[in-house]
């Protein structure tokens, strides 16, 4: 799956951090490393958007 960093603004420091759509399911609480101010995704929206653009590799025999 692919590696697709999410930029977050914090809603209460306003400072951007970055999270791996991968670890961000329906339900998952974040906290912003500078202020510490945590919150919850709701909705699969970034684990989907990373799932969206896995694609195996073509293998091809001789």
């Amino acid at each position: 799956m692919a590696d697709i960093e999410i930029t977050i603004t914090c809603p209460v420091c306003n400072k951007d951090f970055q999270k791996k759509a991968v670890e961000m399911p329906d339900g998952t609480v974040i906290k912003c490393p500078n202020c510490g101010e945590q919150t919850t995704i709701r909705g699969d929206m970034f684990s989907k958007m990373a799932e969206s653009t896995y694609k195996p590799e073509k293998t091809y025999e001789s």
